[in-house]
């Protein structure tokens, strides 16, 4: 992993992604690139303050985003590796679009997790983990970025896990554990030693772990897992569907993202 890219926002959550970007970015000596994403303002019908009172909301809005790009470049000067910080200027509407686009030509993507902030548009997230094609390292709000010492990898045999597992190859090599939980619903079969086998012969010796899905649900059973084993990182693949244009998450990916306190690396 050489190239990571990082949502930014100018609120405090930034130190909280900063923190894991730069964590990750020192360990493989990468490039960290610093995303800040201006929300323009947006007129709704007839504005009634006229144009000049227009050009004046337009203003103190590029004004505000001036200052706030001044201080993460500031920020940024005090990383210790190769980095730059750009601004994006986009309407709500375009967001995700625009942090899909950039992401698309970075190895993992850093934003909060969604759901995490209400005051967050939750659609941004979404679009990147649906339409970039990258990895996603989804952070909690809040709290010190911790490193990833014990890694829970969430695996069912599907398409989206096994994307996960493979972009996520360069983090689990450098865990001190790896636990495989397979999550066990009905009379299904348990399986992961297929996965197992395979990680091994990238040098990861993992440990499988069959669980009984929680009455709350898979995603939960996954959190409760992951609390148990003390693990740092959730490696899991991210679920859903289209719905009019607009990718919405599945059941247990939606959980995962709203209540999981540790950061989660997400493929689809």
């Amino acid at each position: 992993m050489k190239d990571i890219v990082v949502h930014l926002t100018g609120s405090e959550e930034d130190e909280v992604r900063l923190a894991y970007a730069e964590t990750m970015g020192e360990r493989f000596e990468a490039h960290l690139t610093g995303l800040y994403v201006h929300m323009m303002p947006e007129l709704v019908g007839t504005y009634l303050g006229g144009t000049v009172a227009m050009d004046e909301l337009f203003e103190a809005s590029n004004a505000r985003a001036t200052e706030t790009l001044r201080r993460l470049a500031g920020r940024f000067e005090r990383l210790r590796l190769p980095h730059e910080v750009r601004r994006l200027d986009v309407l709500s509407g375009t967001a995700g679009q625009a942090l899909t686009a950039e992401a698309r030509t970075a190895d993992v993507f850093v934003a909060t997790r969604p759901y995490g902030d209400p005051a967050d548009e939750v659609h941004m997230e979404t679009a990147v983990l649906f339409g970039s094609g990258r990895a996603c390292l989804f952070v909690p709000p809040k709290g010190e970025a911790k490193g990833f010492g014990t890694i829970l990898v969430a695996w069912n045999g599907s398409r989206e896990a096994a994307r996960a597992v493979a972009e996520a190859m360069p983090i689990l090599k450098q865990a001190s554990q790896v636990i495989v939980a397979v999550v066990r619903e009905g009379e299904g079969a348990a399986f992961g030693g297929d996965i197992a086998r395979h990680l091994s012969r990238h040098g990861i010796s993992a440990v499988i772990s069959t669980v009984d899905a929680a009455p709350d649900g898979p995603g939960q059973t996954l959190l409760n897992e992951v609390r148990r084993v003390g693990a740092n990182l959730l490696v899991m693949g991210g679920y859903g569907h289209s719905r009019f244009l607009e990718w919405v998450l599945g059941g247990t990916t939606r959980h995962v993202l709203a209540h999981a306190d540790v950061a989660v690396f997400m493929a689809r």
